[in-house]
C-alpha cells in the first residue's frame, strides 16, 4: 500500500510520515519532512538510523514510547511533544500527531504529522527567563549585566556586534575553549560593493549593509556570535560545530545573499565571499583563526567571489 500511494501521500502539506508501530522503523517520508530540515533521504535516514525513535531527543525517548503506546492502548489516536536534533544539530520542539492503521497483511503502521513549534517554544523560554532575571535581579547582578553591555556594543547600522565587541567576546569564548571542540570563524566580504555606493548611492549602500546583515542574522545559529568587523565586512563565530555543519550554513548564506534586492523598482545584484578557519586546526586564539580566515576569504575573491574556501595550510 506504501509504495502505491507513495506520490498521494506526498502531496500532503506537511511533514508527514509512516513508522511501524513496533519496530518504530520509517515506511515514509515525504517530501514535506525533509524540506523542514534541509535534508536529503538519504542523509536523513542514515542520521536517525532509520528509526522514529532515533528521531528523537535522547531523553525524550522513553516518555514519548510511552505516551504512544499507552493512548494505542486505548484509540487508535495519538499525540505526543518532544525535541529532536536536526542535521545542524539545532535543538527542535515537536508536536506529534499519529494515527494508527492496520494495513492488508496485518502490519501494523502510524500515519503521522510533525509540527514545528520550536520559535514559539524559545520564544515563552526567553520570556519565562527574562522575567526570572529580573524578578530576582539583585544588586550584584545589575552591576554584572551593565558590564556585559558595555562590553557588548552595538553596531549602529546593523545591530550586530561592533568590531571591538565581537572580537573580545571571541576571545573570551575561545579562552574556555577546550582543545577536543570543534568552532569556526567566517570571514565574509560582500563582493562589489563599492560598486554599489558608486552607481546607486551611500545611502542605497548602507541599506544593503542592513540587508546583509538580516541575512546573516537568519541564516547562523541565535548561538553564533555575529558581528560587522567594519564597512562590508562581516564575521560570525560558529560555537561547536562540524565541518559539514559549517559547509552548508556558508553555502546557504551564498545562495540566500544572491536573491535579487530592489530598490525603488531598480534590481541591485550582490554576492559574497566567505573565508573559513576552524579551532584548533587552524589556530587556537582570535589572531590565528582570524588571519588563517581571512587569507581563506582572500583565496575565495581570487578565484572569482560568490563562494566559500575553507583555510589550507
Amino acid at each position: 500500500m506504501i509504495s502505491e500511494s507513495m506520490d498521494l501521500m506526498n502531496r500532503i502539506p506537511g511533514a508527514f510520515f509512516v513508522f511501524d508501530r513496533h519496530t518504530y522503523k520509517f515506511v515514509f517520508v515525504s517530501d514535506g519532512l525533509l524540506n523542514l530540515f534541509g535534508i536529503s533521504e538519504k542523509a536523513f535516514l542514515e542520521k536517525y538510523f532509520n528509526s522514529f525513535e532515533m528521531f528523537i531527543y535522547k531523553e525524550d525517548r522513553k516518555l514519548v514510547k510511552e505516551t504512544i503506546e499507552g493512548q494505542f492502548d486505548f484509540e487508535d489516536y495519538c499525540e505526543a511533544s518532544f525535541r529532536v536534533k536536526s542535521i545542524l544539530d539545532d535543538e527542535k520542539y515537536m508536536i506529534f500527531q499519529g494515527r494508527l492503521v492496520v494495513e492488508n497483511d496485518g502490519s501494523e503502521n502510524v500515519y503521522a504529522l510533525l509540527f514545528d513549534m520550536t520559535e514559539m517554544v524559545v520564544s515563552q523560554q526567553e520570556i519565562s527567563r527574562m522575567n526570572q532575571d529580573l524578578y530576582n535581579q539583585s544588586t550584584r547582578e545589575r552591576v554584572r549585566h551593565d558590564q556585559i553591555s558595555r562590553k557588548a556594543q552595538m553596531d549602529g547600522l546593523t545591530g550586530l556586534l561592533n568590531k571591538t565587541a565581537v572580537t573580545e567576546t571571541i576571545s573570551d569564548y575561545l579562552n574556555e575553549s577546550k582543545n577536543d571542540q570543534m568552532h569556526a570563524m567566517l570571514m565574509i566580504d560582500c563582493d562589489n560593493f563599492k560598486a554599489v555606493n558608486d552607481n546607486f548611492g551611500h545611502a542605497t549602500g548602507d541599506e544593503v549593509i542592513k540587508y546583509f546583515a538580516s541575512v546573516l542574522k537568519r541564516t547562523f545559529r541565535d548561538s553564533d556570535i555575529k558581528g560587522r568587523f567594519g564597512g562590508d565586512e562581516f564575521i560570525v563565530f560558529m560555537k561547536n560545530t562540524t565541518f559539514d555543519a559549517t559547509a552548508l550554513r556558508a553555502k546557504q548564506l551564498n545562495e540566500a545573499i544572491k536573491k535579487p534586492y530592489l530598490k525603488d523598482g531598480k534590481e541591485i545584484r550582490i554576492s559574497c565571499s566567505i573565508g573559513v578557519s576552524y579551532f584548533t586546526k587552524d589556530g587556537n586564539n582570535f589572531d590565528t583563526l582570524f588571519n588563517a580566515a581571512d587569507d581563506a576569504l582572500y583565496k575565495a575573491k581570487s578565484l572569482g567571489k560568490d563562494r566559500f574556501v575553507e583555510y589550507r595550510k
